[in-house]
């Protein structure tokens, strides 16, 4: 009984488990781990840190499985810069070129750290970030991203992606650019074949893909078929490399427009085959953006249907292409939720939704959370809302991430009616 009344670095009360039913537990933390959880666990315990939940949920860290963090908070710079404001594509990727030809390491560790902070304060205990690598910018937005990585590591993990914006064919430099970010500590290689000029070269580009992934043992982070354009058609020929190769479950495919274009019969193949080769998929509901007459959601209920790890992810992020963006999982899964939608699925979707910036997010990282049991790391998220739905509505309400059994962010909110 003694070693129980010792004091604990962290104490929530009256918290409700995400996943596990009945009342609410309290939760005591010592040297960053869970040392009891459970119904008056925390009774004359005393603590330097004490959080009432009041019933809120506790839910491990939420995930962010793709964005940009070379290119946030950028925007501001083409009024700077007297770019372009409107154009066909091929004028913004020309104008994300000119943007980035300015880019410096310092520059893009600082604005890669701020928001890797940003995310943070939202819950979000992983992020899964791409570095832009070509003849543009060189080394420069991975060495930015990666420093950013290391300046916040005490807060947040980071996963970062050597991604070859320009192609790997068609920039000749970039396959051994690429190779270099590898060597340098890049957790994953990118791409983006269907940039390349030929179908040929396309093919060639996701070669080399498998092949950097090979040589360096990593995972693939690739964007694939993201316009909602039916003649962009790599996904499917991703699936069978990944079986070829032996990568089943180490493939992530981001933004999949293209699927919700094709003939129903040649989505049904192409699903099939993705599943078969563990593919995650993460989409992105930003993509609603310029996408009519279609979703710019790919077909996110067939390839849950089919049992695809599917999640959601922000994409850009105040930069050449989004000039708006909100980094809260929460507002993430509630906009996906009516985007894709999810409310015909059982349950109306909402353990969808909730898996999406949780669970699916991880695996699509390939960073599993922990359990939140006793003796298991204690990083988690405390949320005002009792459960998953209320949660998903979004309501202005506290919240405090914890990591390690440290608070590393929070949010205190109060709200009253003044006017009488």
């Amino acid at each position: 009984m003694a070693s129980e009344q010792q004091p604990a670095s962290l104490v929530v009360t009256r918290a409700r488990l995400d996943g596990t039913p009945g009342d609410p537990v309290d939760l005591v933390i010592r040297d960053g781990v869970f040392a009891a959880i459970g119904p008056a666990a925390a009774e004359g315990i005393d603590a330097s840190v004490r959080i009432d939940a009041n019933g809120g949920l506790v839910t491990p860290p939420f995930a962010e499985p793709h964005s940009h963090p070379d290119k946030v908070y950028s925007r501001e710079r083409i009024a700077e810069r007297g770019l372009p404001t409107s154009g066909p594509r091929e004028v913004f990727m020309q104008r994300q070129r000119d943007l980035k030809a300015a880019f410096t390491r310092d520059d893009v560790m600082e604005r890669a750290s701020r928001f890797l902070r940003a995310c943070v304060l939202e819950g979000v205990g992983v992020v899964a970030g791409q570095a832009d690598i070509d003849s543009v910018t060189g080394l420069i937005s991975v060495e930015g991203v990666l420093a950013a990585r290391e300046a916040c590591a005490d807060i947040v993990d980071t996963v970062v992606t050597a991604f070859p914006q320009e192609g790997m064919v068609g920039d000749a430099r970039a396959y051994d650019l690429v190779a270099a970010a590898l060597g340098m500590g890049a957790d994953r290689v990118g791409g983006w074949p269907n940039n390349e000029a030929d179908d040929a070269a396309r093919l060639a580009h996701l070669r080399q893909v498998f092949e950097l992934a090979a040589r360096f043992g990593v995972p693939i982070d690739i964007n694939i078929d993201y316009f909602t354009d039916p003649s962009e058609r790599l996904l499917e020929p991703l699936a069978e490399m990944t079986i070829a190769h032996g990568m089943q479950g180490l493939v992530n495919a981001n933004h999949v427009g293209a699927l919700e274009t094709y003939p129903d019969a040649d989505a049904a193949r192409i699903i099939e085959k993705v599943a078969a080769a563990g593919i995650s998929i993460t989409v992105c509901p930003s993509n609603l953006q310029g996408s009519y007459p279609f979703r710019g959601v790919s077909r996110p209920n067939e390839l849950l249907d089919a049992g695809v790890n599917v999640t959601i992810g922000t994409g850009n992020h105040q930069d050449n292409w989004e000039s708006l963006g909100c980094l809260d999982p929460l507002e993430r899964a509630r906009f996906a939720w009516h985007a894709l939608p999810l409310a015909g699925r059982a349950g109306e979707g909402i353990d969808d939704a909730w898996h999406m910036i949780t669970r699916a997010a991880r695996t699509a990282i390939g960073r599993p959370a922990g359990a939140l049991s006793v003796g298991s790391e204690a990083s988690f998220v405390v949320l005002s809302a009792p459960d998953r739905l209320h949660a998903l509505r979004n309501e202005a309400g506290s919240r405090f991430t914890v990591r390690k059994g440290v608070v590393i962010a929070s949010r205190c909110v109060t709200s009253e009616i003044v006017y009488s």
